[in-house]
């Protein structure tokens, strides 16, 4: 059954005109996809897809004046551009077999609208508008999107058995839209997650990364750790699903553990990442002591060893990798509210490798037991801290002194001393940046160079 709703959508002027011309030419022609479920959701699309009975080389002849480009003439697809705006349009079609689980290996162009939204994945995805027609909602689109249900299209084991990337999809819809899978649909992704295998890394690190930046990642972590999806995508995280910690420190497994933290941070996803990973060690350096109780000596390290792997097998960019390692690998070091601690942490981390620590620890103590008590008001502490030092102008670095190598090689010949002699000089100022003067580091630098003198003799 189709069903014809008359309501009035607000289409960019651009979609509207690539709309009006296709008809114009005699191919009907529907908004289609995500941009149509968020307009009826009230949000403002990012993208706009349509979809059309025209041909790829029909649509060039009636898109007159506008420049097409061809991004996928065998599955009947053009972008269309306007000014900063692209269009995606493409014919509608029934798909072919999906012999590798992800892609069909042919499609059929069809004349029929109905035919396209039938090989759609979930019922908020199919539906298409037309502004004479109104909504076109055969399988319930709209329905659902009033109960917050995510819903295959048709059987939920072929749904998911044509592409599997559906059931990640799945999972991060739930995460940004904060829907609810109707239990069948459920019950078809725990059942093909094993397919989940078949899709590239690429796409795994996209559909993770918009999973953990969601509204609603909290409820889409547990969702994906209950329906094993977490346990395909991220293999080594497998052993945290469940973990008791068994602490007075920790009340929670370290997979929920995980995922509270993750969420108690702000959405930023290098953050939001080390805290996913943060405690993936712990399964490996677990020792329970004669009183039951748990201890995860090195867990940082063995975790940071771990995530480096799985970074690198998802290909995320090696700058954001070893950010994220770099994180875990420090999520447990103490900071003290001492001006020279943070001056020295400052000057051999940096200014946003330190601010992104703060905030990872400060998301992993809000997730650990009240006996832990809360530390937010020491994080905040710290950085306001690190305004200060920063905003004072303080020497962090070896290019904050008030010498330098030439100066140190005016008071002896240069060699691998010189060095040695400069960072002790850094170390100094960062305990006493009132020190940091020529005068004064100079003198300091004759009586080290004199000590480093003696002590080779």
């Amino acid at each position: 059954m189709c069903y014809n709703v008359r309501m009035k959508i607000t289409i960019p002027k651009f979609v509207g005109e690539c709309v009006s011309l296709l008809e114009a030419g005699g191919h009907p022609t529907y908004v289609v996809g995500g941009c149509l479920r968020d307009s009826l959701l009230g949000k403002t699309p990012q993208d706009w897809d349509i979809c059309t009975a025209a041909l790829p080389e029909q649509m060039q002849a009636a898109l007159i004046g506008i420049r097409t480009v061809p991004t996928g003439l065998s599955h009947g697809t053009l972008t269309i551009l306007g000014g900063k705006m692209s269009v995606e349009a493409t014919t509608f079609r029934r798909d072919g077999l999906y012999l590798d689980h992800r892609r069909p290996d042919s499609v059929d162009f069809s004349a029929s609208i109905e035919d396209d939204l039938a090989r759609r994945d979930f019922t908020v995805n199919a539906m298409a508008y037309n502004p004479k027609e109104g909504l076109i909602d055969p399988f319930g689109g709209q329905r659902d999107l009033a109960a917050g249900l995510l819903r295959c299209v048709g059987d939920p084991l072929l749904r998911f058995g044509e592409d599997a990337l559906r059931v990640l999809r799945l999972v991060r819809f739930v995460a940004q839209l904060g829907f609810v899978p109707h239990p069948q649909t459920l019950a078809g992704a725990k059942e093909r997650a094993g397919l989940l295998r078949a899709i590239s890394a690429e796409r795994v690190q996209a559909e993770l990364d918009k999973l953990v930046m969601g509204e609603h990642a909290l409820a889409a972590l547990r969702i994906a750790a209950e329906s094993g999806v977490l346990a395909e995508i991220l293999p080594e995280f497998t052993h945290c699903i469940g973990f008791d910690q068994r602490s007075p420190y920790h009340n929670l497994t370290v997979d929920e553990h995980s995922f509270v933290a993750l969420v108690s941070a702000p959405k930023e996803l290098e953050v939001r990442l080390a805290l996913l990973f943060h405690d993936i060690g712990k399964p490996a350096t677990a020792t329970i002591d004669e009183a039951g109780r748990g201890h995860y000596k090195g867990h940082a390290g063995v975790g940071a060893k771990i995530v480096r792997k799985v970074l690198k097998r998802l290909r995320y960019p090696t700058k954001v990798a070893k950010h994220i390692e770099k994180l875990v690998a420090f999520h447990s070091k103490q900071l003290p509210p001492r001006p020279d601690v943070i001056r020295r942490f400052l000057g051999e981390h940096g200014e946003v490798f330190t601010r992104d620590l703060l905030k990872v620890k400060a998301a992993d103590n809000s997730a650990k037991a009240p006996i832990c008590g809360d530390r937010s008001q020491l994080y905040k502490q710290l950085s306001g801290m690190i305004d200060d030092l920063l905003a004072a102008g303080d020497c962090l670095t070896l290019a904050g002194l008030a010498v330098n190598g030439a100066d140190l090689a005016e008071l002896a010949p240069t060699g691998p001393q010189t060095g040695k002699v400069l960072r002790e000089l850094l170390k100094l100022v960062w305990r006493y940046p009132e020190k940091n003067t020529r005068e004064y580091l100079l003198a300091q630098a004759i009586r080290l160079l004199e000590q480093k003198k003696t002590d080779k003799i």
